[in-house]
This record gives C-alpha cells, sequence and structure tokens, in this order.
C-alpha cells in the first residue's frame, strides 16, 4: 500500500520546512546581511535575500525530477505545511494591503500615489511567496487524478487555484478533507480562520461605530 510506504519521515520535508523558515526570516534578512557583509567583505546578504526564490527552484526541480520517488501524501503533506504555516503571514500581508489603500484617502497628496504603490509591492511579494507551496500542490493534484482519488473536474479548478489567493489554501483544505489526510489539523485551521475573521468584523463595527459616534 502506498500510504504504508508513506509513513514516517522524508527529506522533502526539510525543504519545505526550510522555506517557510526562510519566508518569515526574510524581514531581518538585511540586517543580518549588513552584518555579514560588514565582516567578511562580500554581499552574502544579497543571496540571503533571494534566498526563499532558490529554494522554491530547488522545490520545482526535485518535484519533477522525483515524481516518481515521492508519493502524493508527502506532496500533500509539504502543500500542507508550507500553506498552513504562512496563513498568519498573508493575514498580516491583507492587512498591511488594505491600510496601503486606505492611506489614499488620507489628506496627504503624496499618499494618493503611495498607497497604491505600496498595496500592488506588497501583493507582489505575497504571489511570489505564495509559488514556494504551487510544486507540491501541484504535483499532488496530478498525481491524485491520475490515481483516481479526485475528479477531472475538481483537479482541473484546485490547479488552477494554486495560483489564487485565499482559494488556494481553500482547495487544499478541501483535497485533504477529502481524502481525509490532516483532518484535524485543517478542522482546527477553519476554526481559527473563521474565529479570526469574527473578532475582526466585530473590531471593524465597534471602530466604525465609535468614530460615528464621537
Amino acid at each position: 500500500m502506498e500510504q504504508e510506504k508513506e509513513k514516517g519521515f522524508h527529506p522533502i520535508y526539510i525543504l519545505a520546512a526550510c522555506y517557510v523558515a526562510s519566508v518569515y526570516l526574510f524581514p531581518v534578512i538585511p540586517y543580518w546581511g549588513s552584518k555579514i557583509n560588514t565582516n567578511k567583505g562580500y554581499d552574502f546578504g544579497g543571496w540571503l535575500l533571494v534566498l526563499p526564490l532558490i529554494l522554491d527552484i530547488i522545490s520545482l526541480i526535485v518535484v519533477i525530477f522525483g515524481k516518481n520517488l515521492i508519493g502524493r501524501t508527502r506532496l500533500l503533506n509539504c502543500a500542507i505545511l508550507i500553506k498552513y504555516s504562512l496563513i498568519p503571514l498573508f493575514m498580516i500581508g491583507g492587512f498591511c494591503v488594505v491600510a496601503a489603500l486606505l492611506l489614499t484617502f488620507t489628506p496627504v497628496v503624496i499618499m494618493i500615489f503611495a498607497g497604491p504603490m505600496m498595496a500592488v509591492t506588497l501583493s507582489v511579494l505575497g504571489w511570489i511567496v505564495m509559488l514556494g507551496s504551487v510544486p507540491y500542490s501541484l504535483a499532488y493534484i496530478i498525481k491524485s487524478y491520475k490515481q483516481g482519488i479526485h475528479g477531472k473536474a475538481i483537479s482541473v479548478i484546485a490547479g488552477i487555484f494554486q495560483f489564487f489567493f485565499a482559494v488556494d489554501v481553500i482547495s487544499i483544505m478541501v483535497l485533504a478533507l477529502k481524502e481525509k489526510k490532516c483532518a484535524k489539523v485543517t478542522i482546527a485551521i477553519i476554526v481559527l480562520l473563521i474565529l479570526a475573521v469574527l473578532a475582526a468584523g466585530i473590531g471593524l463595527i465597534w471602530a466604525i461605530a465609535k468614530a460615528v459616534l464621537a
């Protein structure tokens, strides 16, 4: 059974975990890079800045050339590891994009141009980060379709969704629950997201009410 063969640790999990770590460390990389450059005299920090992209390319190469050695469950686990781990980052990023767009309506003239520019920049960076899980998720979708786990329609839709914010995570959640993989973690994430949305909605209503009644 493939499920039996895929139980336990696999080195590809390290690659997926390293990608997540590189993304979260990205904000502090310029500081570390400047320290290294000062001490060593070469631009090591520049390489650190593109580390997530390098790991993304490595993941793509590993998935392509190791497609017959990596089972669909491990591919799904890697996709889940990256997507679920980056949910907090994308929630913060989404808030920053909304805040940047709201700055457009401030009396400061320069923000009319700076706000949308900041929003576009953050969206592009977020999209590039999102691509880190695409090699694993697409490989899983293709392999699961060929093995008859998922139908053609849901596989095509899920494959397209991998390139769009939010629905990429939702589609993987649906496929994971359908295959009964990581069900408890997926349900827990869904509950936390619902609570987060409710809290954000209540906070927004409270802020609007406070502004109106002030």
